[in-house]
């Protein structure tokens, strides 16, 4: 997020010039060329003075893209105690049923190569509601190390990385922040089909059925690539054969075509929470790993709650 702005020549300069072009003009043709000097003077005065607001230069701010990160790990920052007020501000516009619960907030990570203090640190930002940030802390000097070339390569690309927050504390408590934020192996979402609706929370990791028969499907996906950090979603089904042939579960597409499915009993598990998730953002998203286990071929992991 910069600032960007034209500069234009000071009233002083303007004056010096218009000066100088009299004294030339008062030797060159006399009593006659000071009045024309007076007269320049004068015209630029008045347009300075009238300029349209059309014409004026106005500070434009340019805003990174937010690019969504994996959330699938808890990651506390440092430094919150110099940011009490601003974290104040952004909890003060959210709700949580008592002191003890955590304030959900959207955080955004900027790496500071100019920090005088430290070239490697990561600035932890939190978005208020009209789209702006304000800082909160910093990661950890030794995760900050392990995050910024990533970081940096999405600010290269005119991005900045965006996970879920939490803010803990509040009232006559000292205000502190942790980011639901991903192992810096497995950061980047690759597929980004979530747009921005929001993934269930990644805690757990829940095997998926049935990829042997759809090899093809997961190699595209991958293309050539493993471990690899996916968007999935979790639609109903029924299963189709086995002892519970008929029976409800969830069936697991990537990029709209389908991988496999979940057991009977993690469908069991979890096919209310689906949906209750779909009819709360449209969709039941959640993050999952494809890695390659050698003669097993390539296999899904979903992350799903606890």
């Amino acid at each position: 997020m910069t600032m960007q702005q034209r500069t234009e020549p000071s009233p002083a300069a303007v004056l010096i010039s218009v000066a100088v072009l009299a004294l030339v003009l008062t030797v060159a043709f006399g009593p006659l060329g000071f009045v024309i000097g007076l007269a320049l003077f004068a015209l630029m005065f008045i347009g300075t003075k009238h300029r349209q607001p059309s014409e004026q230069i106005v500070p434009a701010r340019t805003r990174s893209r937010i690019r969504r990160l994996s959330t699938a790990g808890r990651v506390a920052i440092v430094g919150e105690s110099h940011y009490q007020d601003a974290i104040a501000e952004v909890a003060k516009h959210a709700t949580a049923q008592t002191l003890e619960d955590a304030i959900p907030a959207t955080a955004v990570l900027v790496p500071e190569p100019a920090n005088r203090h430290d070239h490697l640190a990561v600035r932890v930002d939190l978005l208020r509601g009209d789209g702006s940030a304000i800082t909160a802390g910093y990661l950890r000097g030794d995760q900050a190390s392990d995050y910024r070339p990533l970081l940096l390569e999405l600010a290269g690309r005119g991005e900045v990385g965006s996970c879920p927050a939490r803010i803990m504390g509040g009232g006559n408590r000292y205000y502190g922040v942790h980011l639901h934020l991903g192992d810096p192996r497995l950061l980047l979402l690759d597929h980004e089909i979530l747009g921005t609706a929001p993934t269930m929370p990644a805690e757990h990791q829940v095997a998926v059925t049935g990829e042997e028969s759809n090899q093809l499907i997961l190699h595209r996906v991958v293309n050539g690539r493993t471990p690899v950090h996916v968007i999935a979603e979790l639609r109903d089904c029924r299963i189709a054969k086995g002892t519970h042939v008929g029976e409800h579960t969830l069936e697991v597409l990537l990029e709209g075509e389908r991988i496999g499915q979940l057991t009977y009993a993690m469908g069991l598990r979890y096919c209310d929470l689906a949906q209750e998730w779909r009819a709360r953002t449209g969709r039941a998203l959640c993050e999952a790993v494809i890695t390659n286990e050698g003669t097993r071929g390539l296999q899904a992991k979903l992350l799903l709650p606890k």
